[in-house]
Parts: structure tokens; C-alpha cells; sequence
């Protein structure tokens, strides 16, 4: 679906308008109306209006605006002019009570720009440090518990608060990188550096690395997935549990999603620290010895040849006649192209090299005895045979018609090559099941598969 086909064309007009500043200010009142009641009285917006931008609605010229005389002539006229604006540009709606009065109704995709420009708007420090403690308490409370459905709930609850997090990490590494760009810009760090201390470390990165540590609670998390993974009556009830609450059309894909997702959770804590918090670390290590050296280089410039040197370059790069300078300073100073070491600095390209044409490798063909033909062909048919593979998919599949990676006992070579003669035989149109990919590697006795679905086609039992 389209931007625009979700909200109004003319939605975002108001705030391109020379009067933005007193519509974004008009917005958060609305925001803060709609906070505060279910039922929005146009008269109660109409007075907080009034209340909270009065000198605001008096200063505004509204040159260029569709407002009437009357509406210009007060302060009223005027807040009656802002509700009038907004409405007609989709920011809410009026609908008409039972008492007759009219009420405003904020529609979702408003609710959420007023909630975005809030927290934009808002100085107070966020806190981030939810997630985890929040995956690991509602996993442990589902599983001290009986209920079925709550199980399969947490899985998906997880799974959102997972995601929150990484998006959570990914912001926070923009965000230093941010905030490194800045200093780049800047001459008096000391405010500048508090608001990284205050809204990058202490609000996010410090949480995560103390109270909402991942590596506290990565293996607990884990754990909890992989015995309900491993439980097959457990999490047949789970799957079940999901297609009551409609997370799938079949109970194939319900199975499938919710182990789509625990796999995906287990694989980002094992990833988080080496992907997000080590990457984190190193940023936010590389802005503060650049903050700690343009202080120091900024506050001693005075009192050492470094600092003069990098006066005198500021200097010259801001005169028109730095030619001239630089001539006239060449003899006391010999300038040259500064490079530098970085992390990357020890890394080089592997060059391609020429082939050249080695010597021919003759390769003897041997021929193969009959009896030892005869007893492979033996072996094929008797043990790999396709009636044989199937049978064995068969015991495997069950009455329920759906075996995993984890159903299928790798105990031996036998079943270990039947695996892989199953994944093989599943693209075929006759087969009797299909094979689905589900994401990652499955270990038991040290052989190793692909993790896999296999589905009984219907009527092929």
C-alpha cells in the first residue's frame, strides 16, 4: 500500500506553511487532549487552544492563509481558524454526539505522527533497557505456568521485543555517529558531551550493558526455546494453541512460523554482542578519544606546536590569499601530505594471479569387477531403494504428517543418508511429502543437517 493512500495528500501542508512553528505548537495540544480523555469535546480543544497559545495566535500574521476577517480580528476568531485548518487537512475528524455537540476523533495514522513529534519534541531522557529483561521474564513466567496459549503468546512477544531491540541498537549506533559528526563541526564540546553522556550512554548504552545485559540473560532465554522446541506434545499444543488465535491458515504454517521465530531469536542473542554491542563499543570508543583530543588540542593550542600549527592551517584555508602565505611560509615550514594509520590500514586486496597451465594428470579408469556392481546395485535397491526411503519418511512423518530436523533420530548412517535422499526426492511432483526450508543447521551425534520441515501431501497416505 502507498503513503498517500493511507493519509490525506495536503496532511503534512500545515508544517510547510510560514506559520509552521505555531502549527507543529497546535499539534501538541491536540496530542494533549487526546492524552488526556476518550471523548474529545471541540469546545475543549477550542479553550486549550486559546489557553496555551495565546500570545502565539497573537503574534501569527497568517499571511497567505485562507482565514476570514472575523476569524482575524481576535484571538478567538483565530483559534477557531487552527481547528477549521486541521480538520480540512485530515489531522482529525468531527463527528456529532448524542448531546448534540460536536467531537473530535484522532484516526491511527494521526495518533501516531502526534505520538512521533511528541517524543521528538521531548528533552527528557528515554530509556531502552527493556527488551531483554522483558523477553527472559515473560518466557520464564509462561513456562513455570500450564496454560498452552500463553506459551505460544510468549513466542511471539519474544519475537517483537527482539526485534525492538535491534532496531533499539541499530538507532543507538546511528545515533553515535551522529553525535560524532557534530563535534567534527564543533568548538566548545563540554555541553555538547554531557548530551551524549545523558542521551546515548546513559540512556541506552549503559542499561544494556549493566541492568538489561544480554549476555546475562541470552542463555536463559535460550534454554527456555529449546526445551519447548524439543517437547513435541508441548509444542504440537502450542502450534494447535496458534491456529485457534489464527496465526496461520493451516497448522503446517503455524508450526512453521513459531519456529521460524524461536530460531530467529536464539540465532540474534547468539550474534547480538559480536553484530550490535561490540560495534556500539567501538563507536562510541572512537568519539570519545576524538571529543578527549579535540578538547585537549582546543584548550593547549596556545602552548604547543601542534596547536599553532592547526591555528595557522585554519587561518589560511579561511584567507583568499592563502597562495601567497603558503609561499612565503614554505621555507620554514616543509608541508607535506599527512596519512594515517586506521583499522583497516593492515587489510589489503588479494590480487588475482595469472593461471598458468600445469601438467596433465592422467587418470587411470579401473575397471569395475561385476560382483562388486551386483552388490552395490543390491545395496541401493535393499536399503536405498525408493520403496525403502519412503517407508522410512514415512515412520517418520507419522499420523501426524509432519516431521522436523529434530523428529528424525540421527543415530546412524542409515538415517543420516536417508535425510538427504529425502530433501533430494521432495522436488519431485510424485513424491508423497514436501520439504521446507526453516533456516539454520541441526546437530545430533555429530551428523548435521539443514533445519527442515517435511509435510505429508493430502490424500497421500
Amino acid at each position: 500500500m502507498k503513503l498517500f493512500e493511507v493519509i490525506p495528500d495536503d496532511l503534512f501542508s500545515v508544517l510547510a506553511s510560514p506559520n509552521r512553528e505555531l502549527y507543529a505548537d497546535a499539534l501538541d495540544v491536540l496530542y494533549a487532549a487526546y492524552g488526556e480523555a476518550l471523548k474529545i469535546p471541540e469546545e475543549t480543544l477550542y479553550s486549550m487552544l486559546r489557553s496555551k497559545l495565546e500570545q502565539q495566535l497573537a503574534d501569527a500574521t497568517f499571511e497567505g492563509e485562507d482565514i476570514d476577517e472575523e476569524e482575524l480580528r481576535d484571538v478567538s476568531g483565530r483559534a477557531r481558524f487552527l481547528i477549521r485548518k486541521l480538520h480540512s487537512r485530515g489531522w482529525f475528524e468531527k463527528e456529532r454526539g448524542t448531546d448534540f455537540e460536536e467531537y473530535i476523533t484522532v484516526p491511527a495514522y494521526s495518533s501516531r505522527l502526534l505520538e512521533l513529534f511528541h517524543q521528538l519534541r521531548d528533552d527528557s531522557p528515554a530509556r531502552g533497557y527493556s527488551f531483554v529483561f522483558g523477553t527472559y521474564s515473560t518466557l520464564k513466567v509462561a513456562n513455570e505456568g500450564d496454560n498452552v496459549y500463553d506459551r505460544m503468546a510468549a513466542v511471539y512477544s519474544a519475537y517483537d521485543n527482539t526485534r525492538s531491540l535491534i532496531n533499539l541498537l541499530r538507532m543507538v549506533y546511528h545515533n553515535v555517529k551522529h553525535f560524532f559528526q557534530i563535534q567534527m563541526e564543533l568548538h566548545v564540546l563540554a555541553s555538547h558531551f554531557d548530551d551524549f553522556g545523558q542521551k546515548v550512554v546513559e540512556a541506552y548504552i549503559r542499561p544494556l550493558k549493566i541492568r538489561d545485559s544480554v549476555p546475562k540473560y541470552r542463555v536463559p532465554i535460550q534454554t527456555i526455546l529449546t526445551a519447548w522446541v524439543e517437547d513435541d506434545a508441548l509444542f504440537m499444543a502450542m502450534t494447535n494453541a496458534a491456529l485457534m488465535d489464527r496465526r496461520g491458515r493451516t497448522a503446517a504454517e503455524c508450526r512453521s512460523d513459531l519456529l521460524q521465530k524461536i530460531f530467529w531469536i536464539k540465532e540474534r542473542y547468539d550474534c547480538m554482542e559480536r553484530d550490535y554491542l561490540d560495534e556500539i563499543d567501538q563507536q562510541v570508543r572512537r568519539y570519545t578519544r576524538a571529543a578527549t583530543q579535540k578538547v585537549e588540542n582546543l584548550t593547549n593550542r596556545d602552548q604547543n606546536v601542534r596547536g599553532n600549527l592547526n591555528y595557522l592551517l585554519q587561518e589560511l584555508s579561511r584567507n583568499r590569499r592563502a597562495a601567497d602565505f603558503v609561499e612565503q611560509i614554505q621555507p620554514a615550514f616543509q608541508l607535506y601530505e599527512q596519512t594515517f594509520l586506521s583499522e583497516k590500514s593492515l587489510w589489503y586486496r588479494k590480487r588475482p594471479v595469472r593461471r598458468t597451465k600445469a601438467a596433465s594428470v592422467l587418470i587411470e579408469e579401473t575397471e569395475l569387477s561385476s560382483e562388486a556392481a551386483q552388490e552395490a546395485e543390491r545395496l541401493l535397491q535393499s536399503e536405498y531403494g525408493k520403496a525403502a526411503v519412503s517407508a522410512y519418511i514415512e515412520h517418520w512423518l507419522g499420523d501426524s504428517g509432519i516431521c522436523c530436523s529434530e523428529d528424525m533420530n540421527l543415530t546412524d548412517d542409515k538415517a543420516y543418508i536417508i535425510s538427504l535422499l529425502a530433501v533430494l526426492g521432495g522436488s519431485d511432483a510424485a513424491a508423497a511429502y514436501t520439504v521446507q526450508a526453516l533456516g539454520g543447521s541441526f546437530t545430533e551425534n555429530g551428523y548435521v543437517i539443514p533445519q527442515l520441515q517435511l509435510i505429508r501431501k493430502e490424500g497421500k497416505k
